[in-house]
């Protein structure tokens, strides 16, 4: 009876500290993902748009695995908040090393804590990567759940007959757990089990081909793995099998038994304060090897950007300086915005190629779902709703290109068509205040010309049609000139890249426009190259009443004066060059 005592009192001992050590692994996690990986959740919570309605439900539920995605994208709703999502995603580790906990102790007896950790690493460093989709840690979640309640609770054939249907539900997934249960069969005995390998494993096969064949019509391969692809798992790749393998593996690693040297038992006093201490070490060391300080300044960049907050973009590229062509990109649809592209081009690293103005159309995401803002901007505003339809028909759904529609529709004046799409956008978590505001406007439409953005940009929109060219925006810039009627933004894009291409001819010609567009100052960057054309012997005459600063010809004069000091050699004379005009039209002219 005593010994009974004890061994039950070992056992609550040791279910305390594998709680409070998974626990702190969980918090750990949390601040992670909720604090410094937020871009983690940001991006996932961007690809797709969950709708709380009947169709959005059977729109995406149409093939095995399908209900996996549904909820996956049910859960990713919410990452539009961080601490949401890091409580979401810390939580779906927490659980997975639980269940992996738990299955340890049904199959060998002793509580295990030391592989859960290790485990939940593997799931925290793949989670870390932003294009690693929660889809695929749920996914294991469920496999492992499903395992759990089949050592426990589902007996004899029952774990069998339900599998074709868990197929159903979480698609290529299965399989991890279908190979989990044969291993576990076969160690078992397998004499006796194999009839129930064969017949899961089997049926589930003719299923699928019959589905395949005859009813979805589908390639039988694709709808094997399916939800699974190297897409989803982000990179590098080879590290999603490997843990996909351990957790195959699980029956035989769980039977494991690491014995404990008597040097250290001594410490066995200590043990729960050992492995919550080694919790929070291994999850805060796999955070600082996935953390990307990189990748956090580029989606907080995007993120103002999306909010519409141009100036604190802007100020940020400043305080992080930054050469990525996305972020440059976006930091120059802010300074259009606010009146400064021109003035500040040059403070940041610019592609000659004008790919850093505008990008051309690419039939992948990261170009395809960004390209629509440098039209929209640019009052150009039918090519920006081409760009934002045709990556919501590739890629389904997301919230961004939602929006674009709605604002585009409004601005065209198709009222229909915008309220559909605020509708869709008024059922979901996050845009549902957004979407109340634009069927506000729908309701009384007089409003619309007085809102902030959308009137002005109704104001600006170029009203002549022309067929854009997908592959050359600048094109579209010059079709979009020759209308009656053109906007300061579009002629601020268009003498960027003048500039960016030293199209010092073009520059001149244009110079006319400034007031007539009611500039009453020249950009600092076309006086700049102003000067330039005028050395070249074009004649700045198109100026009118404007003129060029007295400090501009100051500053002209003084980077000549430096440039002939180092013997016109444009090597030995970039150095000083760089430190004094480092940000002009001029440096950016010689050394491009």
């Amino acid at each position: 009876m005593k010994r009974d005592e004890l061994n039950h009192a070992g056992a609550k001992e040791n279910g305390k500290k594998s709680i409070l050590t998974l626990i702190a692994f969980f918090a750990a996690s949390f601040v992670f993902f909720a604090f410094f990986a937020w871009y983690v959740g940001f991006y996932q919570e961007k690809q797709s748009l969950f709708i709380f309605t009947a169709d959005y439900f059977h729109e995406t539920v149409r093939q095995p695995g399908s209900l996996l995605v549904y909820l996956s994208r049910f859960v990713t709703t919410f990452f539009h908040f961080p601490l949401l999502s890091g409580l979401l995603i810390s939580l779906i580790i927490f659980l997975s090393i639980w269940m992996i906990s738990g299955i340890i102790i049904l199959l060998s007896g002793r509580t295990g804590i030391l592989v859960p950790l290790l485990f939940g690493s593997a799931f925290l460093l793949l989670q870390g990567n932003y294009q690693y989709l929660i889809q695929n840690n749920l996914g294991i979640l469920l496999q492992l759940i499903l395992f759990y309640l089949s050592l426990r609770y589902l007996r004899g054939w029952l774990p069998v007959a339900l599998f074709p249907f868990w197929y159903l539900a979480t698609g290529g997934f299965a399989w991890m757990f279908a190979m989990m249960y044969s291993l576990h069969l076969g160690m078992l005995s397998l004499r006796k089990e194999w009839p129930k390998i064969i017949i899961m494993t089997g049926f589930t096969f003719i299923l699928i081909y019959f589905l395949s064949e005859f009813v979805m019509f589908r390639n039988f391969r694709d709808m094997l793995v399916y939800p699974l692809s190297p897409e989803g798992t982000g990179s590098p790749l080879i590290l999603f099998p490997f843990v996909a393998a351990a957790v195959i593996l699980l029956p035989a690693i769980a039977r494991i038994r690491i014995r404990i040297p008597l040097m250290f038992r001594r410490f066995e006093h200590y043990s729960t304060i050992i492995f919550v201490v080694l919790a929070f070490l291994l999850a805060g060391i796999t955070s600082a090897l996935r953390y990307s300080n990189m990748y956090s300044e580029y989606f907080t960049a995007e993120k103002l950007f999306y909010d519409g907050k141009y100036r604190e973009l802007i100020r940020f590229v400043d305080r992080h300086p930054s050469s990525n062509r996305l972020t440059i990109y976006l930091n120059n649809i802010a300074l259009c915005e606010t009146g400064q592209l021109n003035d500040r081009l040059f403070d940041y690293p610019q592609s000659p190629d004008g790919q850093s103005l505008f990008l051309k159309w690419e039939m992948y995401g990261e170009v395809l779902r960004r390209g629509a803002y440098f039209y929209y901007c640019t009052g150009m505003i039918n090519e920006a709703e081409r760009w934002a339809f045709e990556n919501m028909v590739m890629k389904g759904i997301a919230p961004e290109d939602l929006r674009i529609l709605v604002k585009s529709e409004i601005i065209n004046g198709n009222y229909r068509m915008a309220s559909k799409y605020a509708s869709v956008l008024s059922r979901t978590f996050a845009y549902r205040k957004e979407a109340k505001e634009y069927l506000g406007l729908l309701a009384d439409t007089t409003l619309i010309n007085s809102h902030p953005e959308l009137g002005a940009k109704r104001r600006e929109k170029i009203s002549r049609d022309f067929f854009s060219i997908t592959d050359n925006p600048y094109l579209n810039i010059e079709m979009a000139f020759a209308s009656e009627i053109i906007n300061r933004k579009l002629f601020d894009y268009r003498t960027a890249y003048l500039m960016l291409t030293e199209n010092y001819e073009g520059i001149v010609e244009g110079l006319p426009h400034f007031e007539r567009l009611g500039f009453t100052k020249v950009p600092v960057h076309l006086q700049e190259a102003a000067l330039v054309s005028r050395m070249s012997g074009l004649s700045l005459s198109g100026l009118g009443s404007l003129m060029i600063d007295p400090p501009t010809e100051a500053r002209f004069t003084q980077f000549l004066q430096t440039f002939n000091s180092y013997g016109n050699n444009l090597k030995t004379a970039q150095p000083a060059l760089k430190k004094n005009f480092g940000n002009t039209f001029w440096y950016y002219a010689f050394y491009h």
